[in-house]
């Protein structure tokens, strides 16, 4: 070995380290050594390549296919060994090491690492020939590789599935490697960073730099925390790695956040529901899914899951007006989300649409009935006077005010000083309203003081005709054994 031979060795070597990425040249000999030959490792990777991206399959050992893609190919390693007159005299002797290559390429590019050498003799050929591998890669003719077709299964034997595990880890590391070495534009700050100063969201690939992103998560982690951290792009759903999210924080902020995503968690579990006492809305659980029984761990209250009301057994819920809206505009609007949370809180969709029913009768029923003053249930008028008769406990009432009336004269509440005198008819439209006088007339005809329309003389027939007629029809007779009976019932 002469000392020029040795001098041009390292200073390739030192050239060679210098353009290559951190740790990509290895020394597996004492380089400072005289004594001793110079050996290495170059690792030789492709994401300078036009198309990095692979797909890589195969059929495992049970039988199963699978497929993986990857961003950039899994590097390869060149391992060199310099005899002590190269290169004055010899060439290098050089070793091609691969997981994924079949044995056809890697035939070719040793058969271009030799034809390098050959046509390169007294030059040093390190450099050339690792980008003699990356062209050669790059004018494959596809970029599906059959793992099972792996040079080093046959070489070595082994497991194809323990080979595609390795594949998966460098293909991930070589991904990340040409990320933080790769310049990307910030869509926040538009300023232009590194990758290690960077964020890459997954699925959606955006890229933010580490300053913005930090900045928004600790603003949001100070706040209301209602869902996990997500990317910054908007309308983007991608979630953030944990380890992201924990160097964003600090440990501080990061434990209360990690406290509110537990209880999330828990709050959309199936029987999980969010207490509503207004001093503790901690986690509770419904205990009793038939019966709609709630109860939460932390005060104790016991609650009714639908109304979310003290629980209240068998007797029906008691529902706020504002609340009833609420819930029926939700279960009518377009957001799947709120109806999956609904069919999760109240126990499937067959009994949330049973609820929504429901209050869709009653709001009917509200605004075209009212109910008895003394049992309450719902009656509508449709027609008639304002004299109405609850058959259910025979109450007569006015529709108007809602006052119970006299079973005896129910008409004696329209008459007189009171609120609704003279209003017996008020707003009723019917086919004597253009006849002289009007209602107003056939009404005082019927029940003024004094007046039996049935024996009175001085009323013309015609005019007993009519006025019956009208009775009848308004609903003021009682059928009895003649067909002319007491007057009754307006409704």
């Amino acid at each position: 070995m002469t000392d020029d031979d040795r001098e041009t060795q390292l200073f390739e070597l030192e050239a060679l380290e210098s353009v290559l990425r951190e740790n990509k040249l290895t020394k597996t000999s004492d380089w400072t050594n005289k004594n001793a030959v110079i050996e290495g490792i170059i690792e030789v990777g492709f994401d300078s390549i036009s198309d990095p991206k692979v797909t890589i399959e195969g059929t495992s050992e049970t039988g199963e296919n699978f497929s993986l893609s990857f961003d950039i190919l899994p590097p390869v390693r060149l391992k060199f060994r310099l005899p002590a007159d190269y290169p004055s005299v010899s060439s290098p002797i050089l070793e091609l090491e691969s997981d994924w290559m079949n044995q056809e390429q890697m035939t070719t590019c040793e058969a271009e690492l030799v034809k390098i050498c050959e046509d390169n003799l007294m030059m040093g050929v390190l450099y050339l020939c690792c980008q003699a591998i990356i062209d050669l890669i790059d004018q494959l003719p596809t970029r599906v590789i059959k793992l099972n077709e792996a040079n080093v299964l046959n070489k070595n034997g082994g497991s194809i599935d323990s080979l595609k595990k390795k594949i998966l880890g460098k293909g991930e590391e070589a991904a990340e490697e040409h990320f933080v070495n790769t310049l990307f534009d910030c869509e926040v700050c538009y300023d232009s960073f590194m990758g290690h100063n960077c964020i890459k969201f997954q699925p959606c690939a955006h890229v933010f730099c580490k300053s913005c992103t930090f900045d928004y998560y600790r603003s949001m982690a100070k706040g209301v925390v209602s869902k996990a951290m997500q990317c910054l792009a908007e309308g983007c759903k991608s979630e953030a790695q944990e380890n992201i999210v924990k160097e964003a924080l600090g440990d501080e902020l990061y434990a209360k956040y990690e406290v509110t995503l537990v209880e999330k968690a828990i709050r959309e579990m199936a029987d999980s529901v969010e207490c509503p006492r207004e001093n503790c809305q901690k986690v509770a659980y419904v205990t009793d899914r038939q019966r709609n029984l709630a109860e939460c761990s932390y005060c104790q209250f016991s609650f009714c899951n639908l109304c979310k009301q003290t629980f209240h057994g068998i007797s029906g819920c008691k529902w706020k007006k504002g609340d009833k809206e609420k819930l029926v505009k939700q279960w009518q609007g377009d957001d799947e989300h709120i109806k999956a949370d609904m069919c999760r809180q109240f126990g499937g969709e067959k009994h949330v649409e049973a609820l929504v029913e429901r209050f869709l009768n009653e709001e009917w029923l509200d605004s075209n009935s009212k109910p008895c003053p003394k049992c309450s249930v719902s009656i509508e008028k449709n027609e008639g006077c304002h004299k109405m008769h609850c058959t259910k406990c025979d109450t007569y009432f006015c529709w108007l005010c809602a006052a119970a009336l006299d079973k005896v004269d129910p008409y004696k509440h329209f008459q007189g000083d009171g609120t609704c005198s003279g209003r017996l008819f008020e707003g009723v439209h019917n086919f004597f309203e253009e006849e002289e006088g009007g209602d107003d007339h056939l009404f005082e005809m019927a029940f003024d003081e004094g007046s039996d329309y049935e024996s009175d003389d001085s009323v013309d027939f015609e005019i007993e005709d009519q006025l019956e007629e009208w009775l009848e029809r308004e609903g003021h007779f009682d059928d009895g054994p003649d067909g002319m009976g007491d007057l009754e019932a307006g409704d």
